[in-house]
């Protein structure tokens, strides 16, 4: 798996497109799918919120540790391990309506209910096996935007799998088709495992440090802050997003799947605007994407206020062309600081971070039993925050550091 081979490592790039396609499709169906499913088991919107809250607990644990093996064994065989969990978790929820089941699969897998167009692209190790083998950040960029638009493209398959549920439903209810369709993923993620097997990762600089170096973690720090506002807001809003557009406006779990099906097209399209047409020299990455995302914190505002269903969607779709154009350059922005062997160890603590502070989801479920806007207004609000302090955190770095 370990190649000093530049040929070798970019031919191997294929296998983790092939890997981030499949995951993507069986990660967002069941993104999409958990807080609907839960809803058709019989269960309330706290009890639910509550569910995600132990779920996002259990990752924080998850995500530090992959962080720290990847330094050390390699981000390939990292990816290979985290794509062996959610694929245990497809199968518990495929063969078991057990509500202990359902919360330890649900856990096991990281499925926090995130229905961005992105969600099948992120996994442990693999933000840092782009870092270590692409060191220049503008291929970087151009790496993670492919990632990024092959994963949104294969989002909409996922969205569309869900979209089938209601005509499954007439032959085998609603519970046991959100189980056909979990059985579905289950299979995809088999697949996108064996491909991880195929990837090549250059050797990476040796270990000097139990943890890591002194300017890694300094830079880290300028990541974490925002995204801890960031993600408090993301907790808030998102986990139970696909049963907001239920109850909201009163649809089926089939309609929700074109909503999120159009959605994902926009981000496909935003990722390959960033790939093709931003990822230059002359133009300033951090103010891409944190303009971005303040766009992403006021569109959402303006939902939690739609009434019509038709400008909801539209509305949303153009957050979700923004969100595409933002996140390869954030990405690439989040390890532009860190030494080369640290690269694990600071994605870890940084998700660690972002994802302790998305435990807010234990109170979307109340704050949606008292007024429906509330999470969605809420989580706006501190996307903007958070895209603020990123903005000023990291240009500060970027003068102090003659960054161009």
């Amino acid at each position: 798996m370990f190649t000093e081979n530049r040929e070798a490592i970019d031919r191997s790039f294929n296998f983790l497109l092939t890997s981030r396609a499949l995951r993507s499709v069986s990660l967002i169906l069941v993104n999409l799918s958990l807080s609907l499913y839960l809803k058709a088991l019989g269960y309330g919107l706290i009890f639910i919120g509550i569910v995600y809250f132990l779920i996002i607990a259990f990752n924080v644990i998850i995500t530090l540790l992959f962080g720290v093996i990847g330094d050390r064994i390699g981000y390939a065989k990292t990816m290979i391990v985290a794509e062996a969990l959610p694929l245990a978790a497809m199968l518990g929820l495929a063969l078991s309506v057990n509500m202990y089941v359902i919360i330890i699969s649900a856990m096991v897998g990281g499925i926090t209910g995130s229905p961005g167009g992105m969600r099948g692209a992120f996994s442990p190790g693999m933000t840092s096996y782009i870092a270590s083998n692409w060191p220049e950040e503008r291929e970087r960029v151009g790496k993670l935007s492919r990632i990024y638009v092959i994963a949104s493209v294969s989002s909409i398959a996922g969205s569309v799998l869900l979209v089938t549920h209601g005509s499954l439903s007439i032959y085998y209810g609603a519970v046991n088709s959100f189980r056909l369709l979990f059985g579905v993923s289950a299979g995809l993620t088999l697949l996108s495992l064996v491909s991880l097997f195929f990837l090549k990762e250059r050797r990476r600089p040796k270990k000097t440090t139990h943890v890591m170096k002194r300017e890694s973690f300094s830079y880290m720090l300028r990541i974490i802050v925002p995204n801890i506002v960031n993600g408090a807001g993301i907790g808030i809003a998102f986990p139970l997003l696909p049963l907001w557009f239920e109850l909201m406006y009163k649809i089926s779990a089939s309609y929700v799947g074109v909503i999120f099906t159009i959605a994902y097209a926009f981000t496909a399209a935003g990722s390959y605007i960033s790939g093709k047409y931003l990822n230059r020299s002359k133009i300033s990455a951090i103010a891409v994407s944190s303009w971005a995302r303040i766009l992403q914190g006021v569109m959402l505002i303006a939902i939690a206020f739609m009434p019509f269903l038709a400008l909801t969607v539209i509305i949303y779709s153009a957050r979700s062309l923004i969100a595409g154009v933002g996140s390869p350059m954030r990405s690439a922005i989040s390890v532009r600081g860190i030494s080369g062997e640290d690269f694990g160890t600071a994605s870890g603590i940084q998700g660690v971070f972002t994802r302790s502070s998305q435990l807010t989801s234990g109170i979307s479920g109340y704050l949606m039993e008292e007024y429906y806007p509330l999470p969605l207004l809420t989580g706006g609000i501190m996307q903007v925050a958070g895209a603020l302090v990123f903005y000023r955190l990291i240009r500060s770095w970027e003068i102090s550091h003659n960054f161009k």
